[in-house]
């Protein structure tokens, strides 16, 4: 038997109907939906998809924070064969025009908050004589928030009144079900497609790797329109019949409310996120009494941090290295192995191929069979049952991430004698300076040691004599003022790093940018520079 995507809330459904399924909290205002109403509410936003003429392959975007329609939509998608395309809803309205664009969207779900950008996105690709997308529907459905005069529908319009049985539409496994663009911290967003048969299997991974039962309480504080937050945390959750409470947007004091009133066992968060969650007075054990694990990804994290949250809070950490295209687990770093291991990625996840390939100099694809001894760093390539079925578009970049059957990463990493994965950077973010390759994450690492020090970012500034100099940009704890001589004299004189990896030049900030999933932009601090 073929499952799919759709299929995913229709175990839940039919055994554990009475069980909470979804939590919404909208101001003082809670709303909650057993898996018998939330299958009920997903059958009849599918009908009122299909209604407009939705159906096998079309794209279906949502421009959509944490919230119920989210959750509707993307499932209502999944069950008319639709490809659902979540989209960052922090993009400028160029940015959001450029993916509806390329995706070929023919429909976007989008909300009052952020409906101006939607409309000016509008206006763009009518400039442009994009007439791609053909329905806008506007997904608030409190009487107080009018439609919107350039919208064409109303989503819980759409859905009132449908039919609760399940829309007869033969959807396949290797059928497309996700349409993913990436942050583009390196440039242009590019879309990743994958299947509902990688969804699954992505699914089983994380169920081995969580432990993820009935009884868990996920609170989705991350963004839903992430792959971190959706795919190792939301889809799997559902499955199982797990509670899923929504957090519209990532608010420290409403998580740790949230966290205490709701009973949450489980949440996903960005390393930025977990600092910004210990500084907050509420963090003790008291507040987190139900909380089991707390998985985190998009770096490393440092163990004076993971002492601080074992001392603070006390439940298990858990770290994930991923990627879009990749599902997007590829190693898992358990509990037992945060300190031991720390500032490593951990072993390759179940059913996955993972190895360090040397790099290039012809800037040909990496060779698998040209691995690197233990040690040796080269590009880190990976294989598996979640890879993505290719880029939206774009048969060149497909040629090269994909070359070999092997995902090509980009990241720049050595495997140790004991077969755990250490990241060193991007390939495109080694410094060249005076001939010595200095990897930035090795800096940061050392720098965010300093307890003066929140957060840091280190990229290469140009320099007449040395070619590149390793340049810090760094964000202070409340209340410090670290210097960079401090700063210095703690890297060089402490024994932490060689003289010619410490930072040339220090600059102080009061945030670093960032994208939606709390991942660094880089790219934004070179153009600042």
């Amino acid at each position: 038997m073929q499952q799919t995507l759709g299929d995913t809330l229709a175990w839940p459904a039919r055994y554990l109907s009475d069980k909470p399924a979804l939590v919404a909290w909208e101001g003082h205002c809670r709303r909650a939906w057993t898996y018998a109403q939330l299958d009920a509410e997903v059958n009849r936003h599918a009908h009122g998809l299909a209604s407009l003429g939705i159906g096998h392959g079309d794209v279906v975007a949502g421009f959509l924070y944490n919230t119920p329609a989210f959750v509707f939509t993307m499932l209502a998608a999944a069950r008319l064969g639709a490809i659902f395309n979540p989209v960052n809803y922090r993009l400028a309205p160029q940015e959001l025009a450029f993916i509806l664009q390329d995706g070929g969207a023919r429909a976007l779900v989008f909300e009052s908050e952020g409906g101006e950008v939607a409309a000016r996105a509008q206006a763009l690709l009518k400039a442009q004589g994009a007439g791609c997308v053909e329905h806008w529907i506007f997904a608030d459905d409190s009487e107080a928030d009018a439609l919107p005069a350039w919208a064409t529908q109303r989503l819980s319009a759409l859905a009132r009144g449908r039919s609760s049985a399940p829309a007869r539409i033969a959807v396949r496994e290797n059928d497309a079900c996700i349409l993913m663009y990436t942050s583009g911290t390196t440039g242009r967003p590019k879309g990743v497609l994958h299947t509902h048969r990688s969804k699954l299997a992505h699914n089983a991974l994380m169920h081995q790797t969580m432990q993820f039962t009935r009884d868990d309480v996920g609170l989705a504080m991350a963004p839903l329109n992430h792959t971190a937050e959706l795919h190792t945390s939301f889809l799997p959750r559902l499955q199982v019949g797990a509670t899923q409470v929504l957090l519209r947007r990532f608010d420290v004091d409403e998580a740790w409310r949230l966290i205490r009133e709701e009973r949450v066992t489980f949440f996903f968060a960005a390393p930025t996120m977990i600092t910004m969650l210990l500084n907050h007075p509420l963090a003790s054990p008291a507040q987190a009494s139900a909380l089991r694990l707390v998985e985190y990804g998009g770096a490393s994290m440092a163990p004076h941090l993971i002492r601080e949250w074992t001392q603070k809070v006390g439940c298990d950490l858990v770290q994930v290295y991923g990627t879009t295209e990749m599902g997007p687990c590829m190693s898992i770093l358990l509990p037992r192995e945060q300190l031991s291991h720390a500032g490593s990625a951990g072993l390759p996840s179940m059913g996955h191929d993972l190895i360090v390939a040397r790099v290039r100099e012809d800037n040909a694809p990496t060779d698998p069979a040209d691995a690197c001894l233990p040690g040796e760093v080269g590009e880190i390539l990976v294989r598996g049952p979640c890879m993505m079925a290719g880029y939206l578009h774009r048969p060149d970049a497909n040629a090269r991430a994909l070359a070999h059957g092997w995902y090509h990463t980009g990241d720049l990493g050595h495997i140790d004698e004991d077969g755990y994965l250490w990241i060193r950077d991007r390939i495109d973010y080694m410094i060249n300076s005076g001939a010595e390759n200095v990897y930035p994450r090795e800096v940061e690492d050392a720098l965010v040691e300093h307890p003066d020090v929140l957060e840091v970012a280190v990229i290469g500034e140009a320099d007449e004599r040395w070619g590149q100099v390793v340049a810090a940009h760094m964000v202070a704890r409340p209340g410090a003022a670290p210097t960079s001589e401090v700063l210095d004299a703690f890297l060089v004189h402490g024994d932490r790093l060689a003289a010619y990896k410490r930072p040339r030049r220090y600059h102080f900030r009061d945030a670093l940018p960032k994208t939606a999933s709390g991942k660094i932009q880089k790219q934004l601090l070179r153009m600042a520079g």
